[in-house]
């Protein structure tokens, strides 16, 4: 995989719809209430500055992913059992994403499918395409980001038309105080969905312009944090507190609020569109990352494993919870237990020792 070289726009596009993924339809930050879009904020601002440890990091080893410069700054044995770890938690959190998108879709509109249906055709369409390779995957991006964001202006243009909106929903803000804001970061904004670009670090080495791609993808993570919260604001100015914190996929109501002069209805297909197209390139990514560092390293050819690693992913998306709440409830347990060592205790680590090494290392000759 060390030819591939990936373009500037498409790892912005691809940035923004992994970003997007599944926080797009869900009720994020509403433990913070109407101040939802407020925590969304703060956690992106959160999450650009954990992403300026991994622009760190890459800066140093920009050939490497960080299943390979783990190894290099912590030895060989700890380095190794950290690698592995890491591929497990990319596998993991694909797992997670495919079935929170098969879920949600039987929520949605398949009510009468099988859970399991959806989830196996999901994941061989994410197999297909990754077989095909990374870059087919960062170049399909590029449509379906397009066809997203158009999507979303059709929506809020067609909400303001409609009347739907009532702004007076947001205010007053910090009406409970600015603790609660705080308590939602901790516990999850920043954390999901901007502390999983962790798994950019096996994918920005494919970068075709080191020096301005970590500013793209910066840029991305950025731009996704705004839409995240306009998208709360959206949905709260529509439905009220009460409505979001009880509905599991808030901006599916939301949308089903548009109607003008009973000819533009039941547009609410379009979030099913817009979720299935978030969790597939989210999902994939993380599959993408896990494949990389199996390659790197036990030295595979990754495309042997894509169709082992999708029957993996599958079988933990079924078997790792009963049920949606209980599948939901783990997630949030995870957000700030285990997740933050992976995501920010390990490369703050990597951080420290690259810096020392860097610090104690001779200068060039010349």
């Amino acid at each position: 995989m060390g030819k591939i070289k990936i373009g500037l726009l498409q790892f912005f596009t691809l940035t923004l719809l992994f970003e997007l993924g599944t926080a797009l339809v869900v009720n994020l930050g509403m433990e913070s209430g109407k101040d939802a879009w407020i925590s969304i904020l703060l956690g992106n601002l959160i999450g650009l500055i954990i992403f300026s440890g991994y622009t760190y990091l890459y800066r140093k080893f920009p050939d490497l992913p960080i299943t390979t410069y783990t190894r290099k700054l912590l030895g060989r044995s700890i380095g190794t059992v950290i690698s592995v770890l890491y591929i497990i938690l990319f596998l993991n959190l694909a797992g997670r994403d495919l079935r929170d998108g098969s879920s949600m879709l039987v929520m949605a509109t398949m009510h009468r499918t099988p859970l399991f249906v959806i989830s196996t055709l999901m994941i061989l369409s994410s197999a297909y395409v990754l077989h095909k390779g990374v870059e087919v995957l960062s170049r399909t991006s590029l449509v379906f980001a397009t066809l997203v964001m158009l999507i979303g202006i059709f929506c809020s243009i067609m909400l303001m038309l409609s009347g739907s909106i009532n702004l007076n929903r947001l205010l007053p803000v910090f009406e409970n105080g600015f603790q609660p804001v705080i308590e939602s970061v901790i516990r999850q904004n920043y954390m999901f969905p901007f502390g999983e670009m962790i798994c950019f670090t096996m994918l920005m080495p494919y970068l075709n312009n080191a020096k301005k791609g970590p500013w793209v993808i910066g840029a991305g993570i950025f731009v996704s944090g705004l839409l995240l919260s306009l998208t709360m604001m959206l949905n709260i100015s529509v439905l009220g507190t009460d409505i979001v914190k009880r509905s599991p996929l808030p901006l599916m109501p939301t949308i089903s609020k548009i109607s003008i002069s009973d000819f533009i209805q039941r547009v609410d297909i379009l979030v099913v569109m817009v979720l299935i197209i978030g969790v597939f390139f989210k999902m994939s990514v993380f599959f993408a990352a896990a494949l990389i560092g199996i390659s790197e390293l036990f030295k595979i050819p990754y495309r042997r494993m894509v169709y082992p690693c999708a029957l993996i992913i599958l079988f933990s998306s079924m078997l790792n919870a009963r049920s949606f709440t209980e599948h939901i409830n783990e997630g949030g347990r995870l957000l700030y237990t285990i997740f933050p060592f992976f995501m920010v205790l390990i490369p703050v680590i990597l951080v420290i020792v690259a810096a020392i090494r860097s610090h104690l290392s001779p200068p060039r000759s010349g």
